[in-house]
């Protein structure tokens, strides 16, 4: 059981709890996708601790002019599924400005048997509106804050063009926090969607064992390929089992 309530965490930060600046008003021109952004794309991945998978990813992410859509949806399955039948929803959407991406609404929704908790935000100038667990929040935010989800399009973005310094402010559950990541070289991934030639890239966290790599592949635009979660001894992996472009 244990081993469930860390999955449902990992679910959270998981393959996709990565991250974005920008916070200027968007222009009101057509809008050329930038090429240092992901391209539009759908995406599968398996969530498992050691052989047994505990879940299925589906990612997806799509442009209207200046404006994108990133969606994921989790949902556990095997003994997970009947254990907690967990459920994970997490929507961003936004408007994109030169390379800044620019969060305006936010929602992650878990879902366990008949229990939900719900984090929601409306990103209006510089304050995020909303509420998590119905308890709601009226926050000034920093220049540039991103949500959790949005922040995954800035990583992309910055690995892409080879920023050496990887530290944003990230906007979650009516708090502000700050996220950091180290490059530690890159390596080659074997993946049910193929190989790939990865960033490899550590979450830096001080006063805790836990321990989160990602490993962000050029040929899918610096995109995850593979998750690694280490906490309390146990090691939950997200790894690409399907990528294609939209």
């Amino acid at each position: 059981m244990t081993s469930i309530v860390k999955f449902s965490r990992l679910l959270k930060i998981s393959i996709f709890s990565l991250f974005l600046t920008g916070a200027s008003i968007a222009s009101q021109q057509t809008f050329a996708q930038p090429t240092a952004l992901p391209d539009a794309f759908s995406a599968d991945y398996k969530v498992a601790r050691g052989g047994m998978t505990l879940g299925n990813l589906h990612v997806s992410l799509k442009y209207s002019g200046n404006n994108y859509q990133y969606q994921k949806y989790t949902k556990a399955t095997g003994i997970a599924a009947l254990l907690t039948g967990i459920k994970i929803t997490e929507n961003t959407n936004g408007q994109l400005s030169g390379l800044n991406v620019i969060p305006k609404n936010y929602l992650f929704n878990q879902s366990r048997r008949s229990k939900s908790r719900i984090d929601q935000a409306e990103f209006v100038g510089r304050k995020a509106i909303g509420s998590y667990k119905d308890t709601p929040y009226n926050v000034v935010i920093p220049h540039g804050t991103q949500d959790r989800a949005s922040l995954e399009l800035v990583l992309a973005r910055d690995i892409a063009q080879n920023k050496a310094q990887l530290k944003y402010n990230v906007f979650e559950r009516g708090k502000i926090k700050q996220y950091s990541f180290q490059k530690m070289g890159k390596e080659e991934i074997k993946t049910p969607a193929g190989t790939f030639s990865a960033t490899k890239v550590k979450v830096i966290r001080e006063g805790t064992k836990r321990e989160t790599i990602f490993w962000l592949a050029e040929k899918i635009d610096y995109l995850p390929v593979k998750v690694k979660h280490t906490e309390k001894g146990e090691v939950i992996t997200t790894v690409i089992k399907r990528y294609q472009k939209l």
